[in-house]
């Protein structure tokens, strides 16, 4: 359960370890929410969801093996039916996210073990996007198909970008880099840059005063962030320049944002000092919910949202911990 979005650079760069109808908003009815359990691939432990688009197709990873450290696959739901979208070659993918034609993007292994960004489309499957050096995995797509995600050169992360079967490095004049999360309508790519949220279009736009990661993009422009300070702080950089400070749950000692959608409502999760984690919905006015878990005191994360407010992550199955679900959070 404490596989975060704060750590999936590093996660990234080492290979991958790791229809609903929806009426009202969980900031204005959360006394209604449930979570929904997606399942796995094959009825064994665990699987995690990553993102959804405005259809209700929801995407993540599933273990597909047992054991220890078994291999995970990315996944595809829709309307109860989870399907298995294999590999590059290896024995490992994961999701990332998922646009509104339903293209997916993420991160497979090849059969020699090497990391790279994937897109599957419907009906012509999963195809390598290729590198620019080192491990590779991308991060978002938008409706026009560009493709983001970041790639390990030297040792460091960067950004890259894909547009019609062209790689681009999204290099800074100072070449420190600029790791890409997320991509909008109009092109506008979310990310961070050093120690700071950043966008980027054309160039690099540094969201000044903020230490942390800026972890997704809306397409109106406002970008969610995290610090990585403590004690943590999570809030949204508003297309015209202002900041939304999101006021934290009762005794979070952490926090993260990972996704945000056009009504600047933002999830994530947050942490007590005790090490329970639990996922958060935040409305536009900053104001936090905290998403139920599958069972009674059972830990939760979230890590995307669409349009109509629904929201999908993972929850265990029982209070103390141990195996998780996918799960998909609706009233």
């Amino acid at each position: 359960m404490k596989t975060v979005r704060r750590m999936l650079s590093a996660s990234v760069a080492a290979a991958i370890a790791l229809s609903v109808t929806f009426s009202a908003t969980p900031a204005s009815a959360s006394g209604g929410l449930h979570a929904v359990d997606l399942g796995t691939l094959t009825g064994t432990c665990c699987s995690q969801a990553t993102a959804i688009n405005d259809h209700g197709v929801v995407v993540g990873n599933s273990q597909v093996g047992t054991g220890e450290n078994p291999p995970e696959h990315a996944f595809r739901w829709k309307d109860g039916v989870m399907i298995d979208l294999g590999t590059l070659g290896g024995t490992r993918s994961s999701a990332a996210a998922v646009n509104n034609n339903g293209w997916i993007v993420g991160g497979s292994t090849l059969s020699s073990g090497a990391m790279r960004p994937f897109l599957w489309r419907p009906g012509l499957g999963m195809i390598d996007l290729g590198s620019l050096g080192g491990e590779s995995f991308a991060t978002g797509v938008n409706d026009a198909g560009m493709v983001v995600g970041q790639y390990v050169l030297s040792g460091e992360l960067r950004g890259f970008r894909w547009v019609n079967g062209v790689l681009s490095d999204l290099n800074t004049p100072d070449g420190t880099g600029f790791k890409a999360s997320g991509v909008n309508k109009n092109g506008k790519i979310s990310g961070t840059h050093v120690s700071q949220p950043a966008t980027w279009k054309n160039g690099l736009t540094v969201l000044s005063g903020l230490v942390g990661d800026g972890t997704a993009i809306n397409d109106s422009g406002d970008v969610s962030y995290d610090s990585a300070q403590y004690p943590a702080s999570v809030g949204v950089w508003r297309a015209n320049g202002t900041l939304l400070a999101l006021t934290p749950p009762p005794n979070t000692v952490d926090a993260a944002t990972t996704g945000i959608n056009e009504s600047r409502h933002t999830v994530g999760w947050r942490a007590t000092a005790a090490g329970n984690y639990r996922g958060v919905y935040w409305s536009e006015f900053g104001t936090p919910n905290l998403l139920p878990g599958l069972v009674a005191g059972g830990q939760s994360m979230a890590w995307g949202v669409n349009r109509l407010g629904q929201t999908v992550g993972q929850a265990n199955l029982t209070a103390t911990g141990g195996e998780y679900h996918a799960v998909l959070w609706t009233n």
